[in-house]
């Protein structure tokens, strides 16, 4: 009987780590190719506003993190850096600065959700022609699928 329970535990958390590790390592596996490093730096030259996603943000953790160069213009949202991979992340503009998930959920209704990320070193994510970047202050970088804060940068004061 002992012996059952040992291979049932085993079995259990090697088929859970397994599980974790692919969560990890699929978004990384199925990644298309970063935009072009000529590219973003052109998106960034153009844009009217700039900013970073810090490292050391309250929210971010060993996993969830993101840091470099973010540019905003009306057409855009560029970044250059690096960026915690995972899955089903969301690039979102709000009016007020957040650092973490609780003050992100606060507001998370009255965001602008821009679009998806899915390479981890440079993205560019188009803004709809129906929103206005001015009207907002700070771009998020927010995991959709476990409700994760990654990062966020304020590329403008508010008022």
């Amino acid at each position: 009987m002992r012996r059952i329970l040992i291979l049932l535990a085993t079995h259990l958390l090697t088929l859970g780590l397994g599980f974790g590790l692919g969560v990890y390592l699929l978004p990384i596996l199925i990644a298309p190719d970063d935009p072009p490093v000529a590219q973003v730096q052109a998106a960034m030259a153009d844009a009217t506003y700039h900013t970073t996603f810090r490292r050391d943000l309250k929210g971010s953790d060993t996993v969830h993190w993101a840091e470099g160069k973010v540019s905003v213009s009306a057409r855009q949202v560029a970044f250059n850096g690096k960026m915690g991979p995972g899955p089903d992340y969301k690039v979102y503009l709000v009016q007020d600065f957040v650092d973490n998930k609780a003050d992100f959920l606060k507001i998370k209704d009255k965001a602008q959700r821009v679009g998806e990320v899915k390479t981890f070193n440079r993205f560019l994510v188009d803004v709809p022609a129906n929103v206005d970047v001015d009207q907002f202050t700070t771009v998020v970088v927010w995991c959709e699928r476990f409700s994760q804060f990654i990062s966020a940068g304020q590329y403008r004061t508010p008022g």
